[in-house]
């Protein structure tokens, strides 16, 4: 008999429980999926999380938490986010764009044009961070899509729309601008019928004409999704297609005209392009940390890493990662992946920004969702964050595996098994590290999970509406919703 059955049987009890309980986390897996550096001060630091925004200002000693509700999204919505040059937070939802100017306190949602449409991405100039870039995509009567982009040269205050509407059977999933030529723009999504044919926009004149170019292979069960565009040449462009059965990565040396298949995983949650240029990254928690020289473009794994996503900087290759696996949330690895230092482990978050006024969004909505979102994903109390201690409960930094476990213990000790944080709600139970804990020791841990399709077949080809976003893109940390962040 297995005697493991009884005390998965439990968890998996647990957290279908907590699914029924939207603060805790709404019921998922504690993760990372997105990590943004500020362009103007390495030492802000936001990390997109499961159960909210996570932000650091000495980079990474210790962390505040930002509830959903603050931001205004909830549910499994999982928003594309940037860090503008004056350190403005902006993240694009179902809803709208949301923005805080305040380190976090105040969020409040862009009016005009913009306002209630559904903006699936946002990209930065990068030798101009105070021009963003959006783009929104929707259904709207009839089955007609309304696609835009839109930019903002004042860290996103004032928006305006680059160039006409894209055609009503287009529907944008990612964009980006070249870093080297910020005129060219690259838009990718796919046609509404009848083939269902994924297709890269591009523009040489910031949005006022495009030119279609086809992505082999893509269509609506195999989306395609801009990973990075080389710092250097704006003709190079990598793009993920995000596959039922596989993923894969693309490059073309010519702007989009033609394409080579380069490297192909189960998944590719994470995508990061090295600031010069001369490195790629690509992982999953599925298939670990693989890394080419762009040069040549052969890959190879250099760690069993469960990455969830990638973002790469001057200050090294930053990785989101599965706490109760790995041993941090987020870590930062200086020597190409080999070996990551911990950036981000539950015991540096210290619950709601203590500097929020009690009537800003974050002051309103967060302090009282803290303690029992706390217990739900093992946070403690070291560094004072009014968690009681004993509600709080577990540990710091998990008992890890990979490279990175070893490394990732910032003074926590290891989880012990068994139990569960059912009675979490009712401030009884223990930590939602524990359960971490259990499920890793039977080899769960939800490595078994497929992040959601964005599209199904069905669904798209009777309704086209818009992809939910996975975590995997390269700079942002790469699947939105969960999508692979870039560079």
């Amino acid at each position: 008999m297995n005697r493991l059955a009884p005390g998965l049987g439990a968890a998996a009890a647990c957290v279908a429980l907590s699914a029924a309980t939207p603060a805790l986390a709404n019921g998922r897996y504690p993760a990372a999926g997105q990590i943004l550096v500020d362009p103007s001060d390495p030492d802000h630091i936001v990390i997109r999380a499961t159960y909210g925004v996570l932000t650091t200002r000495d980079g990474g000693e210790r962390w505040s938490w930002i509830c959903e509700t603050a931001i205004g999204y909830s549910g499994f919505e999982d928003p594309m986010m940037v860090v503008t040059g004056d350190g403005s937070i902006l993240a694009g939802l179902f809803d709208g764009l949301s923005a805080t100017r305040d380190h976090g306190c105040g969020w409040s949602l862009a009016e005009g044009a913009i306002g209630q449409r559904y903006v699936v991405d946002l990209s930065l100039d990068r030798e101009d961070p105070a021009s963003a870039l959006l783009l929104v995509s929707s259904v709207r009567g009839n089955d007609a899509i309304l696609t835009q982009v839109w930019e903002s040269k004042d860290n996103g205050r004032r928006w305006t729309q680059a160039g006409a509407d894209h055609p009503t059977n287009f529907l944008g999933v990612t964009l980006d601008s070249a870093p080297s030529d910020p005129r060219r723009l690259y838009v990718s999504g796919r046609w509404n019928g009848p083939t269902y044919q994924g297709i890269l926009r591009r523009s040489d004149d910031r949005g006022a004409t495009w030119e279609d170019l086809d992505v082999p292979g893509s269509d609506d069960r195999n989306l395609p999704y801009i990973g990075a565009v080389d710092p250097v040449d704006p003709d190079i462009v990598y793009v993920r297609r995000d596959g039922d059965g596989a993923d894969a990565l693309l490059v073309s040396t010519d702007g989009g005209a033609t394409w080579r298949e380069v490297f192909q995983a189960t998944s590719l949650l994470g995508l990061a392009l090295s600031p010069d240029g001369a490195m790629i990254a690509a992982g999953s928690d599925e298939d670990g940390l693989w890394i080419a020289p762009t040069s040549t473009l052969e890959f190879t794994r250099v760690g069993s890493l469960g990455v969830r996503c990638l973002t790469w900087t001057a200050r090294g290759l930053f990785a989101c990662a599965d706490e109760a696996v790995d041993g941090f949330t987020a870590g930062v690895s200086t020597d190409e992946g080999k070996t990551f230092s911990p950036l981000m482990t539950l015991d540096r978050l210290c619950g709601p920004p203590p500097g929020c006024a009690p009537e800003s969004s974050t002051g309103q909505a967060c302090p009282g969702l803290w303690p029992v979102t706390a217990r739900f994903i093992g946070a403690t109390d070291a560094c004072g964050a009014g968690v009681p201690a004993g509600d709080a409960g577990g540990t710091g930094a998990s008992a890890g595996g990979g490279e990175a476990g070893g490394a990732a213990a910032s003074g926590g000790e290891a989880s012990a098994g068994g139990g569960c944080a059912c009675e979490a709600a009712a401030g009884r139970g223990r930590s939602g590290a524990q359960l971490s804990g259990l499920l890793a020791a039977g080899g769960l841990l939800l490595r078994a999970r497929r992040r959601p399709r964005r599209v199904s077949a069905a669904g798209a080809r009777s309704r086209p509406g818009p992809p939910r976003r996975t975590s995997a893109r390269g700079r942002r940390g790469a699947p939105r919703r969960s999508r692979a962040p870039r560079r």
